[in-house]
This record gives C-alpha cells, structure tokens and sequence, in this order.
C-alpha cells in the first residue's frame, strides 16, 4: 500500500480531491452563494498540483479559507486544503520556505482572533465575526435542529496547533524520504559494487588459468621437443634410447593433457576430474624429467622439509617449472641446472640457476618471468632474475611460508 502510494502521486492527489469534495457535500447546511463554491473548487483543483508545486497549493488554500470566513461561514473540510498545502511545502519544498509560511500563517491567525475577539465585545446590531469553527453532523440521530452542532476550532490557539502539527508531519515525511533515498543509494551502490568485484574475480580467475595454461603448455613442449630430438638423434645408433625418449614424450603429454583439462574444467559447466595440483613434492620427478631429456639437472634441499600451504606449494612448483622451461629454450644445448629449495623458519627461499650462454632476459609475451614475479608479488614475497655475473641466468624467489 505504501508503495503504491508513493509510486502513484497522481492517484493519490485525484483521490483526495474526491474525498475531501465528497466531505465537503455531505457535511450539510450547505451555504448558499456562487461565490463560496466557485472558491471551494479553485481550493480543490489546487490539490492536483501539490506535488510538483506545493506552494501554489498551500497558498490556495489558505486564501479560500479567509474568504470563507470573511464571507461569515464556518470553516468546512474543503478549507483542510491549506493545511495540506502546508503539510506539502514542508514534505517536498523548500524546509526554510514552510518554516515562513507557517510564521505568516500563525501571523494571520492571530490577527484573526484578536480581531474576533475585539468584534464581540461591540454592541452592534450587525453580526460580530465568530472564531473560525467546523460543523461536526451526527448522521446516527434522526435529523433535527438539534443535531448541528458546533465545535470550535479554540480560536488561536487551535489554529496554531493545527498548523504546526501539520508543518511536523510534512518536516517528518521529508526526513523519512531522506532515509529511505539513502538507504536505496547505499542498496545501489551495495549491488555495483558486488557486480564489480565479482567481474574482477572473474577477470583474476581468467589470469591465473592463463597462466597455469601457459607454465603447462610451455614446459610440456619444450620436454617434448628436446625428447624428440634426441630420439631422432639416435634412431639409427641406439634405438634403446629412442624407446625411452618417446615413452618420456608419452609420459610428459598425458601429464600436460590432465593438468590442462583440470584446468579447462573449471571454465565449462561440466564437473571436471579434479587432480590433486602439483606442489614442492613433485619437484623432484620434475627434475627427472628435465635430465632424460638431456639436461643435467642437480636438486638440493636445505632445511628440514614440511608442509606448505597450497598456494605457497602451488607457486613453488610453477616457478621451477617455468625457470626449467626457460632454460630448456633459452640456456643451450650444453648448460646444467641447479635447483635449491632453502626451507627457513618463516620463508621457503627458491632459487634456479644455469650455467648456460643466456646472457640477457629470455625476450617474450611476458607471461613467463612476469608471471612468476605476479605469483610472488601475490604471496608478499621477493623476486629476482637475471643473467649471473659469470655466466647462465638466475631466478630467486623468496616466499612466506
């Protein structure tokens, strides 16, 4: 209902006009004279705008009603039209303008009382102006000379309440609009900004499976390729040699399919065949990898080993992985790899050196020392790669464990 009746202001305006015309017919002793209706409907019509000109109602309103008691008529419920336009101006227009119309009004009420009250104290034979009053019509009781009876509105003192209790509503209907804006702005707000972060998760999401597409697909070629070559190498010589390189091919591509099918799975509406994501432990089969392949890899552990937590294990793994797969494509045929892991109390300190002929940063995308250094960066940890003084390159990453 209410939002009904704050969606609808236009209903709202036509009905009350209805209801207070229909009031105004029925409360009876109709007063005679054109004059008095003509200004009762302009009273009425000033209701339609009361919305979108507030003062023009109030100040209709409150005109019709001085000339319904300088006309010698009681007040009636068609003159509530100024109290409404009051109500109104309070509600909707300028808060200083209403807080003035009310100080006019009281103004006018009191000159009006004083006025009445100095009119009955002189003897004249014309009639002396009575304090404004409504005719209250008991409809239970047969009708009757006796049933009109007459109510005071008190004089000043009823006007003033009336007026202010009118002027409080509207200041209260305002704050409670304020409110309710607010609290509609913080909802909007609330929602964009939910909309927004959860765009930014998607586009993060979207990075790291880039990224782990990338350190699978490139390490895994770059295995293939070498383990290729060497089984070309020595088809004709040592065909042993070719089994064993092509089984290590075999191995290496179904290890890259399942790793990046785990991964295309979390993209798809299907539930994929979730694996366990590689960590520290599988560094070393890593290693071994690397070394069929023809690269002589050495793996040195420092510390006592010990759990990691999965994000830490993660990004060790991918950054072996990717500093392996740089040397394999940028290091040369003849250089040797050194991998040590330095398990300290607070860090795991990683740290991938060759003494290949690399002498520059290997030129690319980006996604490779880039992506290492993000995953770092991530996990509040340290980065660092370059070429070494002597010779090869170097990559050293320090991480919170």
């Amino acid at each position: 209902m209410l939002s009904f009746l704050r969606n609808h202001p236009k209903a709202v305006d036509i009905g009350l006009t209805v209801l207070i015309g229909l009031s105004t017919v029925v409360a009876g002793d109709d007063p005679e004279g054109f004059g008095w209706w003509l200004t009762s409907l302009v009273a009425l019509a000033s209701l339609l705008v009361r919305h979108r000109n507030p003062t023009i109602t109030f100040v209709t309103g409150a005109t019709v009603s001085l000339l319904h008691l300088a006309m010698g008529n009681d007040l009636r419920p068609v003159d509530v039209v100024a109290l409404i336009g009051l109500f109104s101006v309070a509600a909707w227009g300028s808060r200083r303008l209403s807080f003035a119309l009310l100080a006019g009004s009281l103004l006018v009420a009191g000159a009006w009382a004083i006025h009445a009250a100095e009119s009955n104290t002189v003897n004249s034979p014309e009639p002396a102006p009575m304090p404004p009053r409504f005719i209250i019509i008991d409809r239970l009781a047969p009708p009757g000379p006796e049933d009109d009876q007459v109510q005071d509105w008190g004089g000043f003192a009823g006007i003033g309440l009336s007026l202010a209790v009118a002027w409080l509503a509207g200041l209260n209907t305002r704050q409670r609009r304020i409110r309710l804006s607010v609290l509609e702005q913080r909802a909007a707000d609330l929602e964009r900004e939910r909309d927004t972060q959860a765009a930014l998760a998607v586009a993060a999401e979207r990075g790291r499976i880039s990224r782990e597409l990338h350190d699978v697909v490139a390490h895994a070629l770059s295995v293939v390729v070498l383990q290729a070559q060497g089984a070309q190498a020595e088809l004709e010589r040592r065909p042993e040699r070719t089994r064993e390189a092509l089984d290590a091919i075999v191995g290496t591509g179904r290890t890259a399919l399942g790793e990046i099918r785990r991964l295309l799975g979390a993209l798809g509406q299907d539930e994929p065949d979730w694996e366990p994501q590689p960590g520290a432990e599988r560094l070393p089969r890593l290693a071994a990898d690397i070394r069929s392949a023809g690269t002589p890899v050495e793996f040195l552990v420092e510390g006592e080993p010990r759990p990691l937590p999965s994000t830490v294990d993660l990004a060790a793994y991918r950054i072996v992985q990717e500093a392996l797969t740089n040397v394999l494509k940028h290091a040369g045929p003849a250089a040797s790899v050194t991998i040590v892991m330095r398990y300290g109390p607070e860090t795991l300190e990683i740290e991938v050196t060759d003494d290949g002929i690399a002498a520059e940063e290997p030129s690319g995308s980006g996604h490779g020392l880039e992506g290492m250094r993000e995953r770092v960066n991530v996990l509040g940890g340290t980065f660092d790669a370059g070429p070494r003084p002597e010779r090869g390159f170097a990559v050293r990453a320090t991480l919170p464990s």
